[in-house]
């Protein structure tokens, strides 16, 4: 199958809007990718980032300006536009791992810099596990003075961050609870900088130390404590409320677990090259399996597609039939914007498309961990 270069580009595109990035600019970039006469991996990789980098640029000069003239606000939307910029770069699958640090790095910055003006407290924090620390971002619906919070707790998959778990944050931080989003082991700063993989054994670990973390907090509710996770952290988060029986709830939007998911289906870019094979721990796919064990007894939530990568309708009502509690779940019949069975940049995301849907699913926490 031939692809155009606009197909190649829309995994990354599609999860850049999802994030925020500015269409037109998003438009103007990738007309300056159609103008590329030697469509050349490398030469459209580094048309991205240089057109991206000259947006970073204006937008770090334009927030830095409003700062000095104490206008927030304005500085608050430039350095989340120069944020959305480094995200967008930070979606391409690289082997010059170097490089792909570096975009990182930036990327963190420009995160610390947008929460650094933002009207609610957004805490850096540093969860314990027994391979490591995982970093994380706490997000308070206000000033975190308020007492005890109830807290949702977000996951995401494999190339992710937790920067980017910003879009599951703001709906449930708008209903009043904080929001804990994690780099899991093979995501984000815990597998670029502390080394962390994505495998079974330090997956359960990091359920663990979050648990742990949750008890030791004095401005958290303990009691009051939901997982919400989208594709495979879909799957963390249903292990991680069968594993903290205490859960008031689970919500998972179009889940992937491994044991379940079809490994045909697994794209090239989770096969090979050097980043993909950077995130992954010894026996991968095997250790995976752990996820699947034990049932949920926590009320339960599932959204899923026929769409979906990974998990067919079959696999996603195995795991629904996994959880014993009261549950619920919804059926995404229509079609999303972009549809690709694989790609060599990036996994298509596809539920995300669906945006209005984490409204349904904040309320269905909010009515179980807010009073």
């Amino acid at each position: 199958m031939k692809w155009s270069i606009r197909d190649l580009l829309n995994p990354v595109a599609t999860r850049s809007l999802l994030f925020g990035a500015n269409p037109f600019d998003l438009e103007f970039i990738l007309k300056k990718i159609d103008g590329i006469k030697v469509k050349s991996g490398k030469q459209i990789q580094s048309v991205w980032l240089g057109e991206w980098a000259q947006k970073i640029e204006r937008y770090n000069t334009l927030a830095e300006q409003a700062e000095q003239k104490n206008n927030r606000i304005s500085a608050r939307a430039y350095y989340r536009l120069a944020m959305q910029c480094h995200y967008a770069c930070f979606m391409i699958n690289t082997d010059d791992i170097d490089k792909k640090k570096e975009i990182y790095s930036g990327l963190e910055e420009s995160y610390r810099k947008y929460i650094a003006v933002c009207p609610n407290k957004i805490e850096y924090v540093e969860i314990d596990t027994e391979y490591g620390k995982m970093p994380a971002y706490l997000h308070y619906p206000d000033d975190g003075s308020k007492g005890k919070y109830p807290l949702v707790v977000t996951y995401s998959g494999i190339g992710s961050c937790k920067e980017e778990l910003e879009m599951l944050a703001d709906p449930m931080n708008e209903r009043g609870a904080a929001v804990l989003c994690v780099d899991m082991p093979g995501a984000g700063a815990s597998v670029i900088w502390n080394g962390l993989k994505c495998c079974g054994s330090q997956i359960e670990a990091a359920f663990e130390g979050i648990s742990r973390w949750i008890d030791s907090r004095e401005d958290i509710d303990s009691d009051n404590v939901a997982d919400f996770g989208l594709c495979m952290g879909g799957g963390y988060a249903f292990r991680a409320a069968v594993k903290r029986p205490a859960t008031k709830c689970c919500v998972t939007l179009f889940p992937l677990l491994m044991g379940f998911a079809d490994m045909d289906s697994i794209p090239i870019w989770m096969k090979r090259g050097k980043w993909a094979s950077s995130q992954y721990g010894d026996d991968f796919l095997n250790s995976m399996n752990v996820l699947l064990e034990g049932k949920l007894s926590s009320d339960y939530l599932l959204v899923y597609s026929p769409d979906d990568n990974w998990m067919d309708t079959d696999a996603s009502m195995r795991l629904f039939d996994r959880a014993d509690g009261y549950k619920e779940k919804i059926f995404v019949d229509e079609k999303p914007a972009y549809v690709s069975e694989e790609t060599i940049m990036h996994a298509m995301p596809v539920g995300e498309q669906f945006h209005w849907v984490k409204h349904i699913a904040a309320d269905f926490i909010a009515e179980r961990i807010i009073k």
